[in-house]
């Protein structure tokens, strides 16, 4: 019986979502871990087309005040199913792939696409799940989508070691698929209140920014912590493939660990989302976060990265967890998905610039730099959050 603790109208979304979950955790555990090894690997991509894909899932985040305004007024739920259904698709093309700028092209093709799932989807849920409730429900889905990345994450390192990854991207590609269809049978109430704000387009977005001050300073921390993650984009494959020389078994390994702590972590920033304020969970975050480049930078055999995946699989939960529960805290029902678009669009700037930076420091100063940066960034994030939290003032988390 799926959390017997909520009522009728939340067990059913439950129900859809957690479904639905399930089918997306296929179709990311047969694809995001393996995306980087295949580029590198198989298709010999280099240090810029490494960068290059990173900028670009970065750069398409720069749409997302555009996709707010076009959701503005309207259902949120199919913004969330299409462009999703349509990010997912792309990977049907695999097989047709004959080189590594075509293979980044259609990660750049779902990163366009995925863009416009973010603020559609905080606008579900902060219709869906009741606030005081919202958190563990999150944390639910999270959990069973977890549970399922266990195993599969072992399997699929092995299927990739014997069959080739065109065909299971095909595959992949019609699971995920399958899960936006699945979502489309949500029950999204209309919100409450009249006094509905109209999104925020690039001169809005600064005055919001401009007149909060407890979320610009914030923002400066998000900038410093988001930096730090992106710069690293372009070193992952590298280091893993160049000088460690991970194995797709070892990937899968490293996946199902993840998900481990994927697990726990659903759990734990539910519990605090749910108890704390968001101020106190983004200093946990960012000081997990800060410790991976340092792993990244001692890593001297591949099983080292087993410590990564940890700190990685909770950051990423966390970030997804509370984030949106902050912002939506701060935004209340009728801004949600234009503070959404705001935290979306600011990855973005920085999404473009840090990948390309970290080639370039890669290229200047070897692999090994990129981490020793990162490290001094992200600290830097994490101090600046403890500031804030001193003085007690609520805030939004960013996303990196």
């Amino acid at each position: 019986m799926i959390g017997s603790r909520f009522s009728p109208e939340i067990r059913r979304a439950l129900r859809i979502d957690i479904s639905a979950t399930l089918l997306f955790t296929v179709f990311a555990g047969l694809t995001g871990p393996f995306l980087g090894l295949i580029l590198r690997r198989e298709l010999g991509a280099t240090p810029l087309q490494l960068a290059v894909m990173s900028s670009a899932g970065g750069g398409c985040l720069l749409l997302s005040l555009l996709w707010a305004k076009a959701c503005h007024g309207r259902p949120p739920l199919p913004y969330l199913v299409w462009p999703a259904f349509l990010a997912r698709g792309v990977f049907l093309l695999v097989p047709f792939v004959s080189s590594a700028w075509s293979f980044v092209g259609l990660v750049v093709a779902r990163d366009f696409f995925g863009a416009a799932v973010a603020p559609a989807h905080a606008a579900v849920v902060e219709r869906v799940y009741p606030r005081a409730q919202r958190g563990r429900a999150l944390g639910l889905v999270r959990m069973a989508g977890a549970v399922l990345s266990i195993g599969l994450a072992l399997a699929a390192g092995q299927l990739f070691d014997r069959i080739g990854y065109r065909w299971i991207f095909v595959a992949a590609a019609l699971l995920g698929m399958a899960a936006s269809l699945r979502l489309r049978r949500l029950s999204v109430p209309e919100p409450e209140g009249d006094g509905d704000e109209g999104p925020a387009g690039l001169r809005e977005a600064w005055l919001t920014v401009r007149e909060d001050h407890a979320f610009r300073r914030l923002l400066i921390a998000s900038f410093l912590f988001g930096f730090g993650c992106w710069i690293q984009a372009p070193a992952h494959p590298l280091l893993a493939v160049d000088v460690l020389q991970v194995s797709a078994s070892q990937v899968g390994v490293f996946a199902s660990v993840a998900a481990v702590s994927t697990l726990a972590g659903s759990a734990y920033w539910g519990w605090l989302v749910d108890r704390k304020s968001s101020l106190e969970a983004l200093r946990v975050m960012y000081l997990i976060g800060a410790t991976t480049p340092l792993i990244y930078y001692i890593a001297w055999s591949p099983w080292v990265l087993v410590a990564s995946a940890v700190t990685d699989s909770l950051l990423a939960i966390g970030l997804e967890l509370v984030w949106m529960m902050a912002v939506i805290d701060v935004a209340g029902p009728q801004r949600t998905a234009q503070y959404v678009a705001i935290g979306a669009t600011l990855a973005g700037v920085r999404g473009v610039a840090g990948p390309l930076v970290g080639g370039l420091v890669i290229h200047a100063f070897g692999i090994h730099a990129v981490y020793l940066i990162a490290a001094i960034l992200t600290f830097s994030g994490a101090w600046l959050v403890g500031r804030e939290l001193r003085v007690r003032v609520p805030a939004p988390v960013l996303t990196p």
